[in-house]
């Protein structure tokens, strides 16, 4: 069998700049994910994310198949489990982005792993087909303030700043690049005035002479990150919220007018 791809079959599994565990992290991919495959090396496989993201993940954390998990179903809770179909064993965690096959039943959902085990949850799933408007974008946001910052992490265990932009509007949705200067390079053509900004616009930061951070405007000169945690922090140098360090860093803003339609 041709294995053109390899679903990731844990809620969150760590992905790493070699085929290692004491390697770097680079990022993270979620339950449901396909990704193309690269290359193996021994129990490892090294694949290619939605994104365009490479990176090597343990073969112990997903499955190898001809076609992609045709998942329709998202996760909107912070965590949840799957139940086995025939017992009550838990047979797998779940956070926030996983993304399943299944249908509604019994007042929750009867669920179809990557790896064909079957299982049912209580857990909220649903399938964002609406048009974001910036209230939703940013009520979600909102609703990680405390999570903790972690390199190449983009789940509610652990964002970097890019990963907690990143996973915030592809769950509405829109894809945007991994980094935070992938990001800004591809929005710098949307430009605008600091003080022109939305809430659910962007701000970007440099650190030697490098885009290095991102945040989510609010409104008011307020805006959401993470650095040391997904936390709300200000513009405004009279707020007790202000970061003179990350002010000082400031490079430009970013309309997401387009973006959003």
């Amino acid at each position: 069998m041709k294995t053109n791809y390899f679903t990731i079959n844990v809620s969150v599994a760590n992905i790493y700049y070699e085929p290692d565990f004491k390697s770097q992290l680079v990022t993270q991919g979620l339950l449901g994910e396909s990704c193309i495959v690269l290359g193996e090396s021994d129990t490892w496989v090294r694949i290619q994310q939605w994104d365009n993201y490479e990176g090597w993940i343990n073969k112990d954390q997903g499955v190898f198949s001809e076609k992609k998990y045709d998942c329709k179903l998202t996760v909107f809770e912070m965590d949840g489990v799957v139940i086995q179909r025939n017992g009550n064993n838990i047979i797998r965690d779940l956070t926030f982005g996983n993304k399943l096959i299944g249908k509604a039943k019994n007042g929750g959902f009867d669920l179809i792993l990557p790896d064909g085990e079957k299982g049912w949850t209580d857990t909220l799933l649903g399938n964002m087909t609406d048009k974001p408007s910036r209230k939703s974008i940013l009520r979600l946001a909102r609703s990680f303030l405390g999570t903790p910052y972690l390199w190449g992490g983009k789940s509610p265990h652990g964002f970097d700043c890019s990963g907690f932009i990143q996973s915030v509007f592809y769950t509405f949705n829109i894809e945007l690049p991994r980094d935070s200067f992938q990001q800004a390079e591809l929005l710098e053509k949307y430009k605008i005035n600091r003080d022109e900004v939305q809430e659910c616009d962007l701000h970007f930061f440099n650190s030697k002479n490098k885009i290095s951070h991102v945040a989510l405007a609010e409104q008011g000169g307020y805006y959401l990150h993470s650095q040391g945690w997904v936390k709300q922090e200000s513009f405004d140098k009279k707020s007790p919220n202000y970061n003179q360090n990350l002010d000082s860093k400031y490079i430009f803003s970013v309309s997401m007018k387009e973006i959003l339609g």
